[in-house]
């Protein structure tokens, strides 16, 4: 390596003595330029300091509260989105012409705000899916509110199936399989929502038997999964639910048609412990094998395997009501029957309609309008329907007495 050329201070002793002296303090004089580079940055630091940034979330957790009351006593979780919306345009932290999205906003950090604040009131889920009774006819839209309100009717089944596809729903009703095993069934669009999953809660209490139905994959596994255990969502909810869904063990012995798919997130952490071996040879990584119920053809082929699994897993045998509760339920029933087949009597007798037409002229019907009208007066929420119905009953008990004499001579005459 060269070595430095030396400054040629020939016949300049002033030149000599000034370099051995900067030579000296030139530590000194570095230190103290550094120092003064320094005061001026922190100079700067300090005077163009930006501005502190925030979340989104951190916004939204700040006024949600607000748009909370502004919604209103009940609302869906979109009434409070177009609540919560202008109040975080509005907000100087807001990031100028950032979007705040409903699916961000209603999925995540509802959710979030929820774990750590409990249960926002008045927020309310949309139906999504429906309980078919059996017997009854009823058919129940699920959601919040409607889980809510809904009464388990005594004695009409003691079972509940969820059926991850809606669509399988005339399929079970052809083969009448909920009136013949006295179990509702419960149809949704893959995942259940938040109010199938309370009502499962609440059967559960209920000591109602609960089974669920799904595809050979890992959505239908993770949806016995879900049905089963906690989740964000609902952190405390814990169920006792039978997986009769489609398993891959039964595919393959069945012979089923596979079909490939692929997964951004390849199989999640909590089903993935949970798979055997040869569920997790077909639902390797982010691409493998599944197997849709759909595949199992002809559908009565399908209602075979459901319930084959319903008697392997221990389902119950239809409703009969206890004995001590039997007698009182009997009775009832009768009670009912007879009254029916008495009013057929009257009916076929003709009595019904006479005592009708005798009375018909007390009733004043050519003053129905004003019925109607004076009812509207006294409840403006009333139908013309039952502001009339309410006037015929006051007239009805005016003419209580004359009326019971009537039937009696109408029903002797007819047994005459």
């Amino acid at each position: 390596m060269a070595k430095k050329k030396k400054k040629d201070f020939t016949g300049d002793p002033g030149g000599l003595i000034g370099d051995a002296m900067f030579s000296v303090i030139k530590p000194i004089y570095k230190e103290g330029e550094k120092a003064k580079r320094n005061a001026r940055r922190a100079a700067r630091r300090v005077y163009y300091e930006p501005e502190p940034t925030w979340s989104q979330k951190e916004i939204v957790f700040d006024i949600l509260e607000r748009a909370r009351k502004n919604a209103g006593a009940s609302f869906s979780a979109r009434d409070l989105y177009y609540a919560t919306r202008p109040l975080c345009y509005a907000d100087y932290r807001w990031p100028e012409g950032k979007d705040l999205k409903y699916s961000y906003f209603s999925q995540t950090l509802l959710t979030e705000y929820q774990e750590w604040h409990g249960p926002i009131p008045g927020l309310w889920r949309d139906p999504r899916g429906n309980l078919h009774e059996p017997h009854t006819g009823k058919t129940v839209p699920l959601g919040t509110r409607e889980v809510a309100s809904y009464r388990f009717p005594e004695y009409v089944f003691d079972k509940v199936l969820y059926v991850e596809k809606e669509g399988e729903m005339p399929k079970l009703e052809a083969a009448k399989l909920a009136e013949r095993y006295d179990m509702a069934i419960v149809t949704g669009k893959g995942y259940p929502a938040e109010a199938v999953r309370t009502l499962f809660e609440a059967a559960e209490g209920g000591d109602y038997q609960l089974f669920v139905f799904h595809d050979a994959d890992i959505d239908g596994y993770n949806i016995a999964r879900v049905m089963s255990e906690e989740t964000r969502r609902m952190p405390d909810y814990n169920v006792d639910v039978v997986d009769i869904g489609l398993s891959v063990k039964d595919a393959v012995k069945m012979d089923l048609a596979s079909e490939p798919y692929y997964r951004k997130g390849g199989v999640p952490a909590t089903l993935y412990r949970r798979l055997t071996s040869l569920e997790r040879e077909y639902f390797s990584g982010r691409r493998g094998l599944r197997f849709e119920l759909n595949s199992i053809l002809p559908d009565t082929r399908r209602i075979e395997y459901i319930e084959g699994k319903l008697k392997e897993n221990g389902v119950r045998s239809k409703v009969i009501p206890p004995e001590d509760k039997l007698k009182e339920l009997a009775e009832n029933t009768y009670r009912t029957k007879h009254a029916e087949w008495v009013d057929q009597l009257l009916e076929k007798a003709g009595i019904k309609e006479k005592v009708a037409n005798e009375f018909l002229e007390k009733f004043d019907l050519e003053d129905a309008r004003k019925y109607i009208e004076d009812g509207f007066k006294e409840d403006d929420a009333l139908s013309w329907r039952t502001a009339l119905e309410n006037r015929l009953a006051v007239l009805q008990e005016e003419h209580e007495d004359a009326l019971r004499d009537a039937v009696r001579e109408a029903v002797i005459e007819g047994l005459k």
